[in-house]
């Protein structure tokens, strides 16, 4: 349905600002948390003046949290209003438009700390999804049409993924038998124009959007998998560890197709910066590690009977949560590799609290590089919070899950629970100090040694930091 022009009152204050803002979302947001535009298509219909009022004005009271001017910054509340506003005003019309209004007001209000209303949005856009059969293209579409309808259909199974995880609600999208091909590689899609025919299945490659639907895939297993764990008082340690081990295939068979290309290393990253897709890359891969330094969780819990395979799994969950760390400091210094999207905080607080557990109970040769590691993941969760509200409550969950940590200093551990699953994957909602703490009564009357408290007090010094440090940064330090 085409859009309606811009009325003449808010023309005038758009033009080049709105320009400007497009701009800083394609930079910063595009094609990471979600894939929802063709970018010249759009664009054209930005300078046009027919672009969906909702559409525009979301993105731009997302995108403004990104501008260097404090003006223009101090705009971004206003047009998050006004894109909700008209989204509101147009929200029984059913349409490819509105479903990206409201994936785009949903991650404003995870942001600003409103995951109840993020969740209402998403499942209005999943519901406008499923109705207009995002998943088939229709004789009249041409191939960029056909390409946004899967990107958008992916994207809103991605999002039922994540945000009823984040939420500890039921999922909406059920993995189906028949689903669309999963997205094309972004330059290709990108260098498509209006008009041409969709591209043909012998030429069709995946991009990195297109592996990262099959990661999500893996992904939802291992919710499941914790799930269960959390669910269930006495563990199958026969049973988990062969569902880790399945899982551990799935990644493992995963990443061997991908390619030396595709792998993470700093040359891969120049690679796709040149290209353009360096934020990209730099999300599919958080993403990728995420999921392994999950799926071994467990394995930390030093309390949980001897298994053959233990110390590998704690040792793996240890190394991808470093990896991620290392990922995040490129995103920092390498320009057009930003990774600043809102969920980033919380794939940061998980690979910290992995950090932060092997600096409280590991072994001596462990200690430097996790805390290193844990000092520059706090850096990142500083800017991230310069941009995002909510990752405040993100890093109010890692001063819990330390607080915990710290308390269990006596038994050298902290116990994998429901607690556990919670700060894992539920990251919509507030966490609480535990209120079971039971333990053996073999663990009873141990008490932290000097070490483990000199530990213990350098973690809380170095978090103590970054809740009193400056909460204002902008998006200075970034080309525009």
């Amino acid at each position: 349905m085409p859009s309606q022009p811009l009325p003449s009152v808010l023309s005038t204050l758009f033009s080049e600002e709105s320009i400007y803002l497009v701009d800083l979302y394609f930079k910063f947001i595009h094609d990471q948390p979600h894939s929802l535009f063709h970018e010249p298509t759009f664009k054209a219909s930005v300078v046009a003046g027919t672009v969906s009022q909702p559409v525009l004005l979301s993105m731009m009271g997302m995108s403004a949290r990104f501008a260097t001017q404090p003006d223009i910054r101090s705009r971004g509340p206003m047009y998050c209003a006004k894109g909700k506003a008209a989204l509101k005003d147009d929200l029984e019309n059913v349409c490819i438009e509105n479903i990206q209004a409201c994936i785009l007001v949903g991650n404003n209000c995870f942001g600003d700390c409103s995951a109840d209303a993020e969740s209402l949005y998403f499942v209005i856009a999943i519901r406008m999804s499923q109705i207009l059969n995002l998943g088939g293209c229709n004789e009249v579409d041409d191939g960029v049409m056909c390409e946004t309808k899967r990107r958008i259909f992916w994207t809103c199974f991605i999002i039922d993924t994540w945000a009823s995880g984040g939420s500890d609600l039921s999922r909406q999208f059920g993995w189906q038998a028949k689903q669309p091909r999963v997205p094309m590689d972004e330059s290709v899609f990108s260098s498509m124009k209006p008009g041409d025919s969709d591209i043909a299945e012998s030429e069709w490659r995946p991009g990195l959007w297109g592996h990262m639907v099959r990661l999500v895939g893996i992904y939802s297993q291992i919710q499941q998998l914790h799930t269960q764990l959390a669910e269930t008082a006495e563990w199958d340690e026969a049973l988990m560890d062969e569902s880790v081990r399945r899982l551990e295939a799935e990644l493992d068979a995963f990443a061997q197709n991908l390619g030396p290309g595709l792998k993470f290393s700093m040359e891969n990253l120049a690679v796709f910066v040149s290209r353009g897709l360096g934020s990209v890359f730099m999300a599919f891969h958080l993403g990728y590690h995420h999921y392994y330094t999950l799926l071994f969780y467990q394995y930390l819990d030093q309390r949980r009977p001897s298994t053959r395979n233990g110390k590998k799994h704690a040792d793996r969950c240890k190394a991808h949560a470093t990896i991620i760390c290392n990922i995040l400091k490129a995103s920092r210094e390498v320009p057009g590799a930003e990774a600043l999207y809102n969920i980033v905080g919380h794939v940061t607080i998980v690979s910290s609290s992995v950090l932060l557990h092997t600096y409280l109970f590991g072994e001596p040769h462990e200690l430097e590089d996790s805390r290193n590691g844990l000092e520059s993941n706090l850096e990142s969760l500083v800017q991230l919070r310069s941009y995002w509200p909510s990752v405040e409550l993100m890093i109010n969950r890692l001063v819990v899950f330390q607080k915990n940590c710290i308390m269990s200093l006596g038994r050298n551990t902290h116990r994998f629970d429901k607690w556990m699953v919670k700060f894992l994957i539920a990251h919509s909602l507030a966490l609480e100090d535990k209120v079971d703490n039971m333990w053996p009564d073999s663990d009873q009357g141990q008490t932290p040694e000097d070490a483990s408290l000199e530990r213990s007090r350098i973690t809380q010094s170095m978090i103590m930091d970054i809740q009193n440090s400056d909460t204002f940064g902008g998006a200075t330090g970034y080309p525009e």
